[in-house]
């Protein structure tokens, strides 16, 4: 397949290209900063920003599969009241309106999401102290990927959510919970495994049109 994955330079989309990568694809790496990619075969970086709709529009044509991985990164004291209106952001819901807009209408490429456990169809699922978590320290990302979520739902092109617990660097275990109901295993789970899933539903298409909760 030709997979473009936005948000390559981020934790997740690099666990994703890597793991596409080895498994014999053609990866574009859709980033902000092009000096931040390591060169590898089979990999082309495009510069842009997808929250710019003709950079988006650009990038997209000749994928078979897309995978969105955007979110801007938390900074230190974000979550202080006079700071979160200030790193608030809206990435997540623009740059995923610009891809659906540069979508093909004959055939549109699959679209595989990160989210987060415990937004939108997991939000009452989730344990309390998760939701707590979310609300005091991650609030304005996760509304932006509330949004985010409401607009694929929306939309024509198949898609699938994934929403992960909390994501490490740990080694890949090539073990998960993988649950459209809602079910989590452990609250950890490593990026190399989130990665190992998506690239397995990008072929094999499991899950259509679904939310995913995806634990260790």
């Amino acid at each position: 397949m030709n997979i473009l994955v936005f948000g390559a330079t981020g934790g997740s989309g690099r666990a994703v290209v890597a793991r596409a990568l080895d498994a014999g694809h053609e990866v574009t790496a859709f980033v902000r900063d092009p000096s931040r990619m390591e060169a590898a075969p089979r990999l082309t970086v495009v510069a842009g920003d997808a929250t710019c709709a003709d950079d988006v529009a650009r990038a997209l044509p000749g994928h078979d599969a897309i995978v969105i991985s955007l979110g801007d990164r938390p900074k230190p004291f974000d979550w202080l009241p006079g700071r979160r209106r200030a790193a608030s952001s809206r990435v997540c819901e623009i740059g995923t309106r610009n891809i659906l807009a540069a979508m093909p209408s004959d055939a549109p490429p699959r679209i595989v999401v990160v989210s987060a456990f415990g937004v939108g169809d997991t939000r009452e699922t989730a344990p309390w102290y998760h939701r707590l978590y979310l609300r005091l320290f991650m609030e304005d990302l996760m509304a932006d990927k509330e949004r985010q979520e409401t607009l694929l739902k929306k939309a024509d092109p198949d898609f699938l959510i994934v929403q992960p617990v909390a994501l490490t660097d740990a080694a890949a275990s090539g073990r998960w919970t993988a649950s459209t109901e809602g079910a989590i295993g452990r609250q950890q789970v490593s990026r190399g495994d989130l990665a190992a899933f998506i690239v397995d539903e990008l072929t094999e298409g499991r899950h259509r049109r679904e939310t995913v909760a995806f634990s260790g």
